[in-house]
């Protein structure tokens, strides 16, 4: 990881981040003006996350995409009339103006052609849109030099993220109630109803992402936690796997022999599994076409809440996935798997 220079907030910054600063702290706040921050893969869900790291006053933002922008896309920083253009290139303008005290950098290369020393200037990666391999290679090189890694995804009204932290330490405000003076009975019942807070400092460890994809959550969850996260974990799976076969994510114009395609992936992972019934229907796939805006911001905007949690090192993280679905439900879903 790059070493850490010392951050001072100029008075501007101050004022900018005003807001911020007061809700988690000054020192919180010069965490982030030191975070340089890669993200890879700039559709929609890379363009929520692009918008919400420049907004929190990060040091620099470093977009890496060798596509190009296309129409109806669920990107919000691409003009029309750059549709055509690289998208880091299309999307620039927009993302430095949300915030002219980031440096904003674009890099128009594919990913599959940098090396270990490209990721090891970074402080922090975030991968969308790539195979799965890919990000196992990505999650590996971070885990060599202590980078936290984050990978996430939105297939048409469904999303997910994972999280790799290493080891990581936060600091939580909780409540204690103050010890009562022994000699004051009188006193007892008003020093019990009051409280102070306190900063309690805690230590997560996280495990790759390879390993996490290939656990059997099935088996190492608890009955309960299994039952509500399963139709999302399989989910998952069929659409990165289908990703990694196909070389391509699920399209319209090829509607119903994807969906047969995702079934039949979908049946693999559960006899692998040794699940005996179905927990997806077919019909749950008609959904998954494109990058909607909906999902895209709510996975977005809860993902880049939690780089900005792990890089300010304030109040616990996500350990290890969460899953979101807007045609089920509206409410998203965290669960450690593989531990």
């Amino acid at each position: 990881m790059v070493a850490k220079e010392e951050i001072t907030i100029s008075e501007a910054e101050a004022a900018l981040y005003d807001r911020q600063i007061r809700l988690w702290g000054l020192e919180a706040q010069k965490r982030l003006r030191a975070a340089r921050v890669l993200l890879i893969g700039l559709g929609g869900l890379g363009a929520e996350i692009a918008k919400n790291l420049t907004l929190s006053g990060i040091k620099s933002l470093t977009l890496l995409d060798h596509n190009v922008a296309v129409a109806n896309s669920a990107n919000f920083l691409v003009p029309r009339e750059l549709v055509g253009k690289n998208v880091v290139e299309a999307s620039l303008e927009r993302v430095q103006r949300l915030n002219p005290m980031v440096e904003v950098i674009a890099d128009q290369e594919n990913v599959s052609t940098k090396n270990e020393d490209f990721f090891s200037g970074f402080d922090v990666v975030c991968s969308t849109r790539l195979a799965v391999e890919e990000s196992f290679r990505i999650n590996s090189i971070c885990r060599k030099h202590s980078i936290p890694f984050y990978s996430g995804d939105v297939f048409g009204f469904t999303g997910f993220f994972f999280v790799d932290l290493l080891e990581h330490e936060y600091a939580e405000e909780v409540n204690v109630a103050p010890a009562p003076a022994a000699d004051d009975a009188c006193s007892l019942k008003t020093k019990a109803d009051q409280s102070e807070t306190k900063t309690v400092k805690h230590i997560l460890n996280y495990i790759p992402l390879q390993a996490a994809f290939e656990a059997d959550a099935a088996a190492q969850l608890n009955k309960r936690s299994w039952q509500r996260i399963k139709s999302h974990f399989i989910m998952m799976k069929s659409l990165l796997m289908f990703r990694s076969q196909m070389k391509r994510d699920p399209e319209v114009a090829n509607r119903q022999s994807d969906i047969a395609k995702l079934c039949e992936i979908r049946d693999h992972i559960q006899h692998e599994m040794k699940l005996d019934n179905q927990i997806i229907d077919s019909c749950a796939y008609e959904v998954v076409f494109g990058e909607l805006s909906p999902g895209a911001a709510v996975v977005g905007g809860v993902l880049a809440q939690e780089i900005i949690k792990a890089v300010s090192h304030k109040d616990a993280p996500i350990r290890n996935h969460f899953f979101f679905n807007g045609a089920t439900d509206f409410n998203g879903v965290v669960e450690a798997i593989g531990f």
